[in-house]
């Protein structure tokens, strides 16, 4: 199976990319949302939002946007960037986005005008003589659990020119507290011609083995989970692999691991070092009280070290929060790995 970073905004950035990294890649990176009429009228920050590291070959940028010709437009513009392909948001709810006509408003347009979205993308990513980058579509289930009328739209984005989609399953006002309705990626991966990868929920290598049992799909994209362990694609790889080859227990840290005990402040100064790094300042703090959200799950107090790091006002200050947390609770800080 095929694994994925699942394109989050103020996560899926580069220095997130580079603390995965150090334990095993995905075999594809997705970029955070990048907004379309932004980034073509040269926004500030945009060019951060298309840096690369550390596997460009692997990069695959995200677009949102409601106008056809712009988005049009910044897909030419981000495959000078190189990267593996373009794929279209339909998918996020939030509604800044989709009451712009933008993210899962695109699922409830005509299927003419999305048609001819997909075919004008198409057209761009045509290489003559070569291989053309691949173009995907992220989505939901739609505003309701209408699983006819989510085959329809699928079947009219693989007609249209997609190579492949993926699907998170849960409806437009579904909130992350509902579980991710995974019996519909399996559906939907028999019913097309097109890959399908499955989004949602996946916290561990036994889980992502799990969601592909039951479910059987191309791939699997993580997003919150590879956040809270920056290793869970290494560790789905070798599990996928034990699991192939009969070679005993399949989920996270029972053994096949490689990469050793997890020092959590070691990888919360290379996070912070990476960060300073590979954003611009105005990104530092948000970005890291974002990361810091997500990667303080693993820690037994950690609603308490979460607020603590929520509060402050810089990185030196967050990383003093968790060395006076490690200090109080020492056996929060290793994570053994044998």
């Amino acid at each position: 199976m095929k694994l994925a970073l699942a394109p989050m905004a103020t996560l899926s950035h580069a220095p997130l990319r580079a603390l995965i990294h150090r334990y095993g890649d995905p075999d594809e990176y997705f970029s955070e949302m990048i907004h379309a009429p932004s980034f073509v009228a040269g926004g500030r920050f945009e060019s951060w939002y298309v840096r690369s590291e550390p596997c460009p070959d692997r990069m695959v940028w995200q677009l949102t946007g409601s106008d056809e010709a712009t988005i049009v437009r910044a897909a030419e513009l981000l495959l000078s960037h190189g990267g593996i392909g373009i794929d279209l948001n339909m998918g996020c709810s939030a509604p800044d986005i989709a009451r712009f006509g933008a993210g899962i408003a695109w699922m409830s347009k005509p299927l003419a005008e999305v048609s001819s979205l997909v075919s004008s993308v198409r057209r761009t990513t045509l290489v003559s003589g070569g291989q053309s980058p691949r173009l995907g579509v992220k989505l939901r289930l739609g505003e309701t659990e209408d699983y006819p009328r989510l085959v329809e739209f699928c079947r009219m984005l693989a007609d249209s020119g997609a190579d492949i989609v993926t699907l998170h399953p849960r409806v437009r006002r579904d909130k992350y507290g509902r579980p991710a309705r995974r019996e519909f990626v399996g559906r939907l991966a028999s019913d097309l011609s097109i890959p399908v990868y499955g989004n949602g929920d996946i916290r561990s290598a036994a889980d992502a083995l799990d969601f592909m049992e039951r479910s059987p799909c191309a791939g699997l994209m993580v997003g919150r989970g590879a956040v809270r362990t920056p290793w869970i694609f290494g560790d789905i790889k070798r599990a996928e692999k034990a699991r192939a080859e009969n070679a005993g227990a399949c989920d996270a840290g029972t053994g096949e691991s490689s990469i050793g005990d997890i020092d959590h402040l070691e990888v919360a100064r290379f996070f912070i070092d990476a960060l300073l790094e590979g954003q611009p300042p105005e990104f530092w703090i948000s970005r890291a009280h974002r990361f810091f959200f997500y990667y303080c799950e693993n820690f037994s107090f950690a609603h308490h070290i979460k607020m603590k790091i929520q509060n402050a006002e810089t990185t030196d200050a967050m990383l003093a929060e968790l060395e006076r947390y490690f200090d109080e609770v020492p056996q929060d800080r290793i994570l053994a790995r044998a």
